[in-house]
């Protein structure tokens, strides 16, 4: 039976342990029609990012599992099923990228297509960063590639980053502190709806206000926590809506907490230091097609970041192709106007990439 899109039950979950003796939540859907060994479907990987889940890729989940795709879509390290490692250190993109192929290995797949968002984009890239030989094709949807940090190279704290380079990752210097986990959780009802509530966001557009935007400067958007713990308090916080696919999000942080997810706001340096021992090339591997879509109006991955003449000394054999998502915000992936965009933005690039149609959108470029 085709997944439903509303209904977190009609996917197909299983759980498998991988080297790092991890053991991941994760739904393995299966092509509504294919014949033979599952193994052997074509197989996309997803990964998601922050608040997110497995869920926040439903809709693409069941649109190319009925074309014919197989879908893997781990629940990543801290969330909601998956293991909650306290060491920090597990929580590197290497060590993660590297869960993800022991997830590979788990379910009997070969070479994949992967997709990633928010962090599951940082996951995407650093997976075809450590394991280019297992990549068809990579799309990436608001989150750009940063080049793997070099051997000798200054890493920068959070401070130094949000202060000096990206104002907009100002949310990430509450995100990473002790405190942050207990806060959210308190109103994790109210924290979640503003980016998750198809009836909230459908009420807005009709009324023609804009919608609710994560604070991403600094010390915003702990005040803006603070003050829906005092309105809880005081009784007077607004009914949550009843969006069954709301009320998803809200049961499985209410039972796994955001301690854990969070711990990917405390990774900056470990991830640094095991790329440097690591010696990744400075670039995107050259023979991977790759597709980034930014979304217009994303306040923490804005598309100034997704700049392609930015973009440019990363992919010298012009292998990224950048598709803005116009009116989009950061959750463009379920959002009811945009996600079928996305979703068609992505069979039309797998669809190029599988009959041997893409080229590379520009001449190799000398650094």
């Amino acid at each position: 039976m085709a997944p439903n899109p509303k209904d977190a039950s009609s996917f197909n979950a299983r759980f498998v342990t991988v080297p790092s003796s991890h053991r991941y939540h994760l739904i393995d859907q299966h092509p509504d029609h294919w014949r033979g060994p599952v193994e052997q479907a074509p197989t996309i990987l997803m990964c998601h990012g922050f608040p997110d889940q497995w869920f926040g890729w439903r809709y693409q989940i069941a649109a190319f599992a009925a074309r014919g795709f197989r879908v893997i879509c781990p629940s990543q390290l801290g969330y909601c099923g998956t293991s909650q490692p306290s060491d920090i250190g597990a929580y590197s993109y290497k060590k993660v990228a590297y869960d993800m192929n022991g997830i590979l290995d788990a379910v009997g797949a070969g070479k994949v297509i992967v997709f990633g968002h928010d962090w599951g984009g940082v996951v995407a890239w650093r997976f075809a960063d450590f394991f280019p030989h297992r990549v068809i094709c990579l799309a990436s949807v608001c989150t750009p590639y940063q080049a793997p940090s070099k051997p000798g190279q200054k890493i920068f704290s959070d401070e130094e980053l949000v202060h000096n380079v990206l104002p907009n990752f100002g949310y990430q210097l509450f995100f990473k502190e002790e405190r942050a986990g207990p806060k959210i959780d308190e109103v994790v009802e109210q924290f979640l709806t503003v980016s998750f509530s198809p009836t909230l966001r459908a009420k807005l557009r009709a009324q023609g206000k804009p919608m609710p935007q994560m604070a991403v400067k600094e010390g915003q958007l702990e005040k803006r926590t603070d003050e829906m713990i005092a309105t809880k308090r005081a009784g007077k916080a607004l009914p949550v809506p009843q969006d069954p696919e709301l009320l998803y999000y809200i049961y499985a942080f209410k039972k796994y907490g955001m301690h854990a997810p969070l711990n990917w706001y405390r990774n900056r340096r470990v991830s640094a230091l095991d790329e440097q021992a690591s010696e990744l090339p400075g670039t995107f591997p050259p023979h991977i097609p790759a597709l980034l879509l930014p979304a217009e109006n994303d306040p923490a991955l804005p598309p100034a970041m997704a700049d392609p003449k930015k973009m440019q000394k990363h992919f010298p054999g012009g292998n990224l192709r950048v598709e803005l998502i116009k009116g989009a915000d950061h959750w463009v992936l379920q959002d009811a106007p945009y996600r079928d965009d996305v979703t068609a933005k992505l069979v039309a690039f797998v669809d190029e990439v599988l009959a041997g149609k893409w080229q590379p959108e520009a001449p190799a470029t000398k650094l």
